[in-house]
């Protein structure tokens, strides 16, 4: 069996580079689930330990091979009613997208509201107000019931920036590695407000470090494993599917078997430490993640700072209901039904209490798709057609007729009007 080397706070030594799954026997109670770990976590090759000028060994993984989908949600709940039905979190809850994903990583989601009803009532309606107690809690329950040793780990891979709403979105607007981290921790209190998310440079290193506010009576071990995993996840969309820290500390004791935490975070661990923090080279914050326009990007999270502002200062139906298009904006012109079906409200009732604020839907999205729209054209050289994209128009001709509805002239003509305006 090919070994791995690593190092742990000054020991080093070697592991088996079989990850520890290869090894598990079948989910007889759900043979999709064995299906679905079959096709996306035995796929990794063989690890090599490798040292650095500096003495320190560091892995160096090779490329993993192209590995099968991951079951979608609806292989588990193709109805959207699956969990609803027998009493526990509606699928439109805000927190609906932890029991899906806990679900897919062999957790059985109905004894898991069983034994903590009101952790996990409290986790689908609010998750970013949960405790780090309560949070342990529920990810210790999930590495029992799913019998996953590394169950924050498997987290990483089932929930991505996609499934965290606005955060999420800011997340993945970000051009750079630098700028989505910086975005990471400036809104991290809208996604978790128990904990903290600091970035730091200083000689040529950067350090994204994670701390709960309040110390937990139970092993954060999972939490922390998942918190910073996500990160390195993030990372990797800029740099390799392969890449890792080039140090990563933990507050928590070092597992019994180290594979799967090497193969996230690196050789040079360190465990039982004041901080759980990921160090990697300064240059790493350079690195694109994607072809977003950082003056787009500074349009996309003012628009997200007023909405989110406006929300927290006055709680109305319409500053929520505009938070919830911006951050679907881009998937396609969107409708009542869906933002009623996130608000767990009726289309009627939405309608109803937005007519009572002065609104109407259509109006909201149209302001939302004006000001957004008028923001780029206005501040920025990106191309119509990409503004057209980020407002949810797969068709030029489609957004040209709708701006010229919305302000009265085409895209080309407010872009042309605004630079004589400032030249």
């Amino acid at each position: 069996m090919p070994q791995q080397a690593f190092q742990i706070a000054g020991m080093r030594g070697t592991v088996d580079a079989e990850p520890p799954f290869a090894r598990r026997g079948p989910n007889v109670d759900n043979p999709r689930l064995t299906a679905g770990r079959a096709s996306t976590r035995g796929t990794f090759r063989n690890v090599a330990g490798r040292k650095s000028a500096g003495g320190k060994l560091h892995a160096k993984v090779t490329k993993p091979a192209r590995a099968a989908p991951l079951p979608s949600v609806a292989d588990y709940f193709p109805s959207g009613t699956a969990y609803r039905d027998s009493g526990m979190a509606d699928s439109n809850q805000s927190g609906a997208w932890l029991v899906k994903a806990f679900a897919m990583g062999g957790v059985d989601v109905q004894e898991l509201f069983r034994r903590l009803p009101k952790q996990m009532d409290l986790a689908t309606r609010a998750p970013e107000t949960l405790t780090p107690d309560v949070v342990n809690a529920i990810l210790l329950e999930c590495a029992s019931l799913s019998a996953d040793n590394n169950f924050g780990l498997r987290m990483v891979e089932l929930a991505g920036p996609s499934d965290l709403g606005i955060y999420g979105y800011l997340l993945m607007n970000a051009p750079t590695v630098g700028e989505a981290l910086e975005i990471a921790c400036r809104y991290y209190p809208t996604f978790y407000r128990g904990a903290m998310l600091r970035l730091a440079v200083g000689r040529g290193v950067a350090k994204l470090a994670y701390r709960t506010k309040a110390r937990s009576t139970l092993s954060a071990r999972h939490d922390n494993e998942w918190s910073l995993g996500f990160f390195v996840r993030v990372i990797r969309r800029g740099t390799s599917a392969d890449w890792t820290p080039a140090n990563a500390t933990f507050t928590h004791p070092a597992p019994q078997d180290l594979r799967e935490q090497i193969q996230v975070f690196g050789a040079n661990l360190h465990f039982g430490r004041a901080t759980n923090c990921i160090e990697f080279p300064a240059d790493v914050l350079r690195c694109r993640v994607n072809q977003t326009d950082p003056k787009l990007l500074r349009v996309l999270i003012q628009h997200a700072d007023g909405l989110l502002d406006q929300m927290q200062s006055e709680e109305k139906l319409a500053d929520q209901v505009r938070l919830l298009i911006l951050e679907h904006l881009d998937k396609g012109p969107g409708d009542a039904a869906g933002v009623a079906r996130k608000l767990r409200i009726s289309v009627s009732t939405l309608k109803r209490r937005l007519k009572q604020e002065g609104f109407s839907y259509r109006e909201l999205r149209d302001g939302v798709v004006r000001d957004l729209s008028q923001s780029a054209l206005r501040e920025t050289q990106v191309p119509i057609s990409e503004i057209a994209l980020r407002v949810g128009y797969s068709e030029l001709s489609a957004f040209d007729r709708a701006f010229s509805r919305l302000a009265g002239m085409t895209p080309r003509q407010y872009r042309a009007t605004e630079a004589r305006k400032t030249g």
